[in-house]
């Protein structure tokens, strides 16, 4: 059985149902709730979870994830936020994308959250490295077990992680075979410091590798820079 990392932080009834259905929508799993300091729905989170962890303080999303990642011990993990919705196929199109030896992660086409599923016939091990989202993807632990770096809080994490992913040599796959609703920043809009914590981690990932995110991409991609980004999500 596949393992799902869930971080939650719940302060609001409208993200306590946006949650209800991101469970519901993942069908048979092994569910980690990591708790952030949610101040509804703790009740329910331990009811659902198969392992509930709560924290007293809101660690952010890379020391929640890495808290999941330290319990998880089956082949395949997905990670997935607590705003999104998942297609029902999700767990056979991931098997299916891991059919190649080199693909470290599966990242399924996103959309908007009320736009109904929609799917195409496509599986791209490269090229589509900017569509490689991270609200929600499977990744192969047979391969190698990457850690977020906790030094980010929120912001520029993820852009980190699949840095740190490709210098390996793996790849990051994209397919449109399965697809997932998405309410953009649900979370992130609920904490007042989000601007200050952004800037903080757009300079700490600067002093890490030279440039700001989006440069350090663009030197390796310049041609998926040139593509709007919504369009590169059409099937």
């Amino acid at each position: 059985m596949i393992t799902v990392i869930m971080p939650c932080f719940i302060n609001y009834l409208e993200t306590w149902e946006l949650t209800k259905s991101a469970i519901d929508s993942l069908g048979k799993v092994n569910l980690i709730v990591i708790d952030n300091e949610s101040n509804l729905a703790g009740g329910y989170l331990r009811e659902v979870a198969d392992t509930y962890i709560r924290n007293q303080t809101n660690l952010g999303y890379a020391r929640a994830v890495n808290q999941g990642l330290a319990l998880a011990k089956t082949d395949f993990i997905a990670i997935v936020n607590n705003d999104t919705r998942v297609s029902p196929n999700w767990q056979e199109v991931a098997q299916e994308v891991f059919m190649n030896p080199d693909t470290y992660s599966c990242h399924f086409r996103m959309t908007n959250y009320e736009v109904p599923f929609e799917y195409g016939k496509t599986i791209l091990y490269s090229g589509k490295e900017r569509w490689c989202t991270s609200s929600f993807f499977v990744i192969n632990t047979q391969k190698m077990k990457f850690f977020y770096d906790e030094n980010y809080f929120n912001t520029c994490d993820d852009w980190d992680y699949w840095k740190q992913v490709r210098l390996s040599g793996l790849k990051t796959a994209y397919t449109d075979l399965a697809c997932y609703q998405h309410k953009h920043s649900h979370t992130q809009q609920q904490i007042p410091e989000r601007i200050e914590n952004d800037k903080k981690n757009r300079e700490y990932f600067k002093q890490k590798w030279g440039m700001y995110p989006e440069e350090d991409f663009a030197k390796q991609y310049p041609l998926q820079m040139k593509i709007n980004y919504w369009d590169g999500f059409a099937i």
